[in-house]
């Protein structure tokens, strides 16, 4: 018998010869369906630990882009990761 597994799927994740994915990536999906797809003022302040008020600022500065469409307002959760890389990957030498 031969081992026909693709590189990077675990062998025994075989049922009924439909090849299932690995524990990794089914590790992956969990922790993205975990979070949010957008978060509205309240969740993205909590999320980069500061205030309703400096949420809306960004936004108003346009640090921060958001959905108006519905009944309040939604940030999407690339914004606030975005938000993340864009600000924090320099390192500040005056702290």
């Amino acid at each position: 018998m031969t081992n026909n597994t693709i590189p990077g799927r675990h062998p025994a994740l075989k049922h009924g010869g439909v090849e299932l994915p690995s524990p990794e990536t089914i590790q992956a999906y969990l922790v993205a369906a975990a979070e949010p797809l957008a978060y509205d003022i309240k969740q993205a302040a909590a999320k980069l630990n500061t205030s309703t008020k400096t949420i809306r600022r960004l936004i108003q500065r346009g640090h921060l882009t958001c959905c108006r469409e519905l009944r309040k307002i939604l940030i999407p959760r690339e914004q606030i990761d975005n938000f993340f890389k864009r600000t924090c990957d320099k390192p500040n030498l005056g702290l």
